[in-house]
C-alpha cells in the first residue's frame, strides 16, 4: 500500500504531538512542576485522620500553626 503525502503529514503531525505531550509531561513531573499526591479530604485538615502522617504543605502549615 502506497502512502501519501497528505498521509505522511497528518502522520508526522500526530506523533509531534504525541511526542509533545509526553515529553512536557515528563519535564513537568521530573521538575516538581506538578504534585502527584493529593489530599483524599478535600484539604480539610481539621477532621483528617491522616494528619500526623501527611506529607502536603497544608497539613504541616496546620500541625505547625496548631501548636
Amino acid at each position: 500500500m502506497e502512502t501519501t503525502r497528505r498521509d505522511f503529514f497528518r502522520k508526522a503531525a500526530q506523533l509531534t504531538f504525541l511526542s509533545v505531550m509526553v515529553g512536557g509531561s515528563v519535564y513537568l513531573i521530573t521538575e516538581n512542576r506538578v504534585q502527584l499526591d493529593t489530599c483524599t479530604e478535600n484539604k480539610f485538615c481539621k477532621k483528617c485522620q491522616k494528619l500526623t502522617t501527611c506529607s502536603l504543605d497544608q497539613a504541616k502549615n496546620y500541625r505547625s500553626n496548631e501548636r
